[in-house]
């Protein structure tokens, strides 16, 4: 059961309040019957989500060890794997065996040529995508539905226990299926906890609010860009939204988390000076959004302009940005994705009660 990718990437140049910066192209793929899980004898398994998304600090995972020891032709599309895992929200060992069970051939111990190369790293970005899809796209009809989100993502349902077998082997000593998950905070940010993604005393244009994979929900997302410029015109510093620990996913592609459990992705990244499980400061420069497409788009993709595409999470989740607040100005994300009616969407000043619409330069105080 083949499944086109959502994360192939099409951004347009804002022109006007209703332009979007960046499209993705969804993944419509759909939950199998409850009764499939039934089928393939998977009704006790206790999965939960926290299974299936991607959280580096809790959770970390050394993708060069792994593949050493058990995928070595694998280790030129490492960054892909990592890149479209950050992007998908999908933990990479979830990826990974999912991947494999669906195509076996790609486990054989060949050396890839350019072709073989280039369609295991599509088969990542498929694969994730239909994962991403199905965990955030889809209405859980049942309290399984991390489980059926899984049999959902196999070409063949009946797979599950070759799904299983090689998760275990591969990863069960390091992150183990079906944990519970440790009690977390209230989902409200602590107040000033978060800013903009620029740096402080500067004003930036921001679009409206998006799901991660550009349609559906949550709205976690928002592209900002100091000026909209077009390709080769000059960028501007990215700075941490909060204080957290760095994940590097790609040459393009950050994450910032924090031990209360918010994080924040930086996507379309250019010059990355920061590195893996370094602590920053809120503010603290982590590189500029890419001037040149070829760098913003590191793992493949189309966009026609440089912007910074900025995603917020809570325990490795997608998180909506209804309601949240970056600096001074609160969010209303709107009715769907890139919603720039401001009698919908738009920004409210925490201290004046002021409004602002979207696509108006803000400040980042």
């Amino acid at each position: 059961m083949k499944r086109l990718p959502f994360l192939a990437i099409a951004c347009l140049i804002a022109t006007s309040p209703a332009a979007k910066a960046h499209t993705l192209m969804a993944n419509h793929a759909q939950l199998r019957p409850v009764t499939t899980l039934e089928n393939v004898n998977i009704t006790s398994q206790k999965l939960t989500e926290s299974d299936l998304v991607f959280q580096p600090r809790r959770h970390p995972f050394n993708i060069e060890r792994f593949l050493r020891a058990q995928l070595p032709h694998w280790q030129p599309v490492s960054e892909a794997i990592m890149h479209w895992s950050g992007a998908s929200g999908i933990d990479p060992r979830i990826l990974i065996t999912t991947l494999v069970t669906n195509e076996p051939a790609f486990a054989q111990a060949v050396t890839l040529d350019r072709i073989s190369e280039l369609k295991l790293q599509q088969a990542a970005e498929q694969t994730s995508a239909t994962l991403s899809s199905l965990l955030y796209h889809s209405q859980p009809p049942s309290t399984q539905h991390a489980a059926h989100v899984l049999v959902s993502a196999l070409d063949d349902p009946k797979d599950w226990q070759v799904w299983q077998t090689r998760y275990k082997a591969w990863f069960g000593g390091q992150k183990p299926l079906g944990q519970q998950r440790r009690a977390t905070r209230s989902l409200a940010l602590p107040n000033e906890f978060m800013q903009w993604p620029w740096r402080q005393g500067y004003a930036w244009i921001p679009n409206g609010p998006h799901a991660h994979s550009g349609s559906g929900y949550p709205l976690s997302s928002i592209d900002v860009s100091y000026d909209w410029p077009r390709w080769g015109n000059t960028t501007y510093s990215v700075t941490a939204a909060h204080d957290g620990y760095v994940t590097v996913l790609s040459r393009c592609q950050v994450r910032v988390t924090h031990d209360n459990g918010w994080a924040t992705n930086y996507y379309h990244m250019d010059g990355i000076q920061v590195r893996n499980n370094q602590w920053v400061d809120k503010n603290t420069k982590i590189g500029t959004y890419a001037s040149q497409r070829s760098v913003a788009l590191c793992q493949g993709g189309s966009s026609t302009g440089p912007h910074l595409h900025f995603s917020l999470l809570k325990n490795g989740r997608f998180t909506s940005l209804q309601n949240k607040s970056l600096g001074r100005l609160q969010i209303q994300t709107g009715r769907y994705s890139y919603d720039d009616d401001c009698r919908y969407a738009w920004l409210t000043n925490t201290q004046t009660g002021n409004k602002t619409c979207l696509w108006r330069r803000i400040s980042n105080p």
